[in-house]
This record gives C-alpha cells, sequence and structure tokens, in this order.
C-alpha cells in the first residue's frame, strides 16, 4: 500500500512540474507580447499612456497564472508534508524494532 501512494505521490509531483514548464512557457509568451507592445507605445505620441494600458494588459494576463502557480505552490506543500508524515511514522514503527533487538 506505501508503494501504490508512493508511486501516486510521483505521478503527483510529476504533473505538477510539467505544469510549472506550461506556466513558465505562457508567462513568456505574455512578457514577450509586453516587450513588443511596449515597444510600439514609443513610435506613438502619447508613450506614457499606451505603456501604462500595456501594463495593466499584462498584469491582466498575468493574474490568472500567478493564481495557478500559488494552486500550484499549495499543492506540493501538501504532498511534501504527506511525505514527510509518511517518513515519521516510518521511523516510529521501524523505531520499536530496533529497540527491541538487544
Amino acid at each position: 500500500m506505501a508503494q501504490t501512494e508512493n508511486s501516486m505521490q510521483l505521478s503527483e509531483t510529476e504533473a505538477i512540474a510539467q505544469q510549472r514548464i506550461a506556466l513558465v512557457e505562457e508567462k513568456k509568451v505574455i512578457l514577450d507580447h509586453f516587450h513588443e507592445a511596449s515597444k510600439g507605445c514609443w513610435k506613438q505620441f502619447a508613450v506614457n499612456d499606451c505603456l501604462f494600458k500595456a501594463k495593466q494588459q499584462k498584469y491582466q494576463a498575468l493574474l490568472p497564472l500567478d493564481q495557478r502557480e500559488i494552486a500550484l505552490n499549495v499543492r506540493q506543500r501538501v504532498l511534501k508534508e504527506a511525505e514527510r508524515q509518511q517518513r515519521i511514522s516510518g521511523k516510529t514503527q521501524e523505531t520499536p524494532k530496533d529497540k527491541a533487538m538487544p
């Protein structure tokens, strides 16, 4: 049963890692778009207004990604805590056996 829990945690950890990679790629696309938009702003008369709008769009686009990243962090913390609890319970089960030997 412990083997099954370990494999589930491993697959969950791998899924989190893949989702993090996807988030990084999506953020890169958004930031690239922002850099292009800010470059275009310098060709306009109202540079500050254009830059403000570009930043606002960037933050609005990044907000859902940041929320997904926070959710991934929470899932990863829960997995690490479960793994830690499993190690602790494994050690407490092994400790009485070791002490009973002498």
